[in-house]
């Protein structure tokens, strides 16, 4: 058989209508490019201190095969008794991103915690879109993080 340039082209495109939908795009929650939760920063301080602090590694702790870092040994025992409590949602990603259909990362320093949630921003447009109609960003940004695949 023949398989010219523009066969093999048109192929691909036809195999990728018929499969597009069926191939969810996955996703790795919580995990930054260098493996730690919210690029070491401790996920708690956001609730108890309204500021970003970095985490320290003697105070770490492993949840959802992501090590999650702390500043104080309290702190860490405070997430591991609810995670679900402290982490942010979207996986961690840009809230504003998952909102447009895009997943990007998100700078710890760059947060809102809206009805006792937390939310990151890839940048300060992010958070300050959000301030502006937070209802409707969390609904945009829910409804594409749940047609993603997650992994753990």
């Amino acid at each position: 058989m023949n398989f010219t340039k523009r066969k093999f082209i048109l192929a691909t495109m036809a195999l990728a209508v018929t499969t597009g939908p069926a191939l969810a795009k996955t996703i790795r929650r919580f995990s930054s490019s260098d493996g730690l939760a919210l690029k070491g920063y401790d996920t708690t301080a956001y609730f108890a201190h309204q500021q970003a602090h970095a985490g320290a590694e003697r105070h770490s702790v492993n949840w959802k095969g992501v090590e999650w870092r702390f500043t104080t040994a309290h702190e860490a025992e405070q997430f591991t008794a609810t995670p679900d409590k402290f982490a942010p949602q979207f996986g961690g990603y840009c809230t504003r991103a998952m909102a447009i259909k895009r997943e990007v990362p998100a700078d710890p320093k760059v947060w809102r915690i809206h009805d006792g949630k937390l939310y990151v921003f890839y940048a300060a447009k992010g958070g300050k879109l959000f301030d502006k109609n937070p209802t409707q960003m969390i609904t945009d940004a829910q409804a594409h993080w749940d047609s993603l695949e997650k992994t753990e």
